[in-house]
Formats: C-alpha cells, sequence, structure tokens
C-alpha cells in the first residue's frame, strides 16, 4: 500500500476509435508538481535565451502563458484522469482519441455495457467550444459502437456546476472530491 504512493507515474490508455483498435499508454505524472517545476525551468530557461530575448515584452507573455497554460490543462487532465482511475476500479478510464479531437476521459463500465464521456478543462468559464467533440454525432456513434450506451456528457472545469445542450458541467474541485476511494 504505500509502496504505491511512491510510484511516480501510471499509465491510462490512450484509445484510437474506428476498427483499427490501436491504443497507447499516456504516461501520467502521480506527483503533477514535478511537471509544473519543471515547466517553470523551462520558462526560466527560455526567458534567458537571447533569441527569445529579442522578441517583444507582449510576445514573450503571450508566449509563456501559453506554455504554463498548456501544461496546467495537462496537469488538471493527469489529476482528474489518474484520481477516477484509481477510484472507479471496476471501470475502464481511457482517452478516446480520433482523427481529429478526443474525449479527455471516458469510463467505461463493462458489466452494464455503457459509458461516460468527459472534456476536462482549466477554465472557468463556459464555452461552447469546450463541448463541441460532445456535440459530434459521429464521434458519440463511434462511443456508442466500441463502449455502449452513453449514460451522460460531462464538462469538467473550475467553474460553478451548470448545463448547456444536454451537456453537465461540472465543477472540477466537487468532481475530485465526490469520488469514491
Amino acid at each position: 500500500e504505500y509502496l504505491h504512493m511512491l510510484d511516480l507515474v501510471h499509465s491510462i490508455d490512450v484509445v484510437a476509435s474506428g476498427s483499427e483498435g490501436k491504443s497507447r499508454k499516456r504516461t501520467i505524472f502521480t506527483q503533477p508538481g514535478l511537471r509544473y517545476a519543471q515547466a517553470e525551468a523551462l520558462i526560466t530557461s527560455l526567458v534567458q535565451d537571447e533569441t527569445f530575448r529579442d522578441l517583444g515584452i507582449k510576445e514573450r507573455m503571450r508566449i509563456t502563458d501559453r506554455i504554463l497554460g498548456e501544461i496546467r490543462g495537462r496537469m488538471m487532465e493527469d489529476i482528474i484522469l489518474l484520481e477516477t482511475a484509481l477510484a472507479e476500479t471496476g471501470k475502464r478510464v481511457c482517452v478516446l482519441q480520433f482523427a481529429t479531437g478526443e474525449f479527455d476521459m471516458v469510463t467505461f463500465d463493462p458489466e452494464n455495457i455503457c459509458c461516460r464521456l468527459y472534456e476536462i478543462k482549466h477554465s472557468k468559464e463556459i464555452v461552447p467550444g469546450q463541448y463541441r467533440h460532445l456535440k459530434d454525432n459521429a464521434k458519440l456513434r463511434e462511443a456508442e459502437k466500441q463502449y455502449g450506451e452513453i449514460e451522460g456528457r460531462f464538462v469538467i472545469y473550475n467553474g460553478d456546476p451548470a448545463a448547456r445542450e444536454e451537456i453537465q458541467y461540472l465543477n472540477a474541485e466537487d468532481y475530485l472530491l465526490g469520488l469514491k476511494p
């Protein structure tokens, strides 16, 4: 039990949609602060680069903000994927990838042959583009073909719970606190 706490990485399947059935592993850091510390070190190194310093201040800030924003978003995805996989032991937790786009998380219940589809966003705002894949009928048909009936479609984000066009918005902290260990 204690040795598990020392593991620094965990793997989540990234499944390709369609009949090819290809999948790969996504490595998740169980201590996401390590990834953020690495990103900060990269930013520090980048800021000291002579070519980077030749850019205007607005461009430098845009680039560093974008890098850190992407890292925060990936960290949030990793935390939610990992905690869900650890809590939902009877379910398969994966990422479902399409030719264009993906469902950030799918929880598949093999006993009842059903699934839930999720997008994970590091944002407090509700924006229709966040759930475009959850409204894409071709992607929904493919998910049903692979995982059975879709029980729900969700966006996990940092804002207040809400609903938009049959999509449930869940607060990330509430979602994580609601997972059963």
